[in-house]
């Protein structure tokens, strides 16, 4: 009988952090205690919101407490049944993207799998999704009752005063001068998920630093008009 192959993982940048992720604390909080718990995790919220920066910034938390895991793209699932190459080494398991299993037969029973045979191991599981662990999509009855047997997180869409908040941690962050009037510019003319902000404050950061310029309204319209 062929040896099952360990499928291939995700990439997780040595940059990414809990300490760049400048939005949802609550959130931000569970998952550098998620650790502790060695149990399940169900984060999910809408495209963009900040999941698979979460997922890596994670990683990387274990990873610098020495601790080894593996990030995969739920998208394996289809047809790959991950419990049966567990390793002992693994201290966790991510599953970007599980929506993709949701409604598919073989997907679901490898997700449901993958979940006792963590449990079974004590290995923390954590999955990040676009739909909710209660919604209807999933098919396999055992499947939902285990997704909503953890710890559930969910990634708001930032809007009005939350994403005004957003934006002056990040100028802090990145140590951008600014005044309320860029902000309300911004808040008001540009997209407020999670990473469409965190991109535009980037750019915004690189191009003030190279030209040496303080940040107007003016410029930030130029900026977001280039897109």
């Amino acid at each position: 009988m062929t040896k099952p192959q360990i499928p291939l993982q995700l990439q997780v940048p040595d940059s990414v952090t809990f300490a760049d992720f400048m939005a949802h604390d609550e959130v931000v909080a569970s998952l550098q205690n998620f650790s502790e718990l060695a149990g399940f995790c169900y984060l999910w919220g809408p495209s963009k919101s900040g999941k698979s920066h979460l997922l890596s910034a994670y990683s990387h938390h274990r990873q610098h407490q020495g601790e080894a895991g593996v990030l995969f793209s739920a998208k394996v699932l289809l047809d790959t049944d991950i419990s049966d190459v567990l390793q002992p080494q693994w201290s966790f398991i991510l599953l970007d993207d599980v929506q993709l299993t949701a409604g598919h037969n073989l997907g679901e029973r490898h997700l449901f799998n993958a979940f006792n045979s963590c449990r079974a191991n004590r290995i923390p599981l954590l999955v990040a999704s676009q739909i909710s662990p209660r919604n209807t999509q999933w098919q396999l009855p055992d499947l939902r009752s285990r997704l909503q047997s953890g710890l559930t997180l969910e990634l708001a869409v930032l809007k009005g005063n939350q994403a005004m908040m957003l934006l002056k941690r990040q100028f802090k962050h990145y140590g951008i001068p600014t005044d309320e009037a860029v902000i309300r510019y911004i808040a008001g003319h540009h997209a407020t998920d999670y990473t469409s902000l965190d991109t535009l404050l980037k750019k915004l950061s690189a191009l003030s630093l190279r030209d040496k310029r303080k940040l107007t309204v003016p410029f930030v319209k130029h900026v977001i008009a280039e897109k």
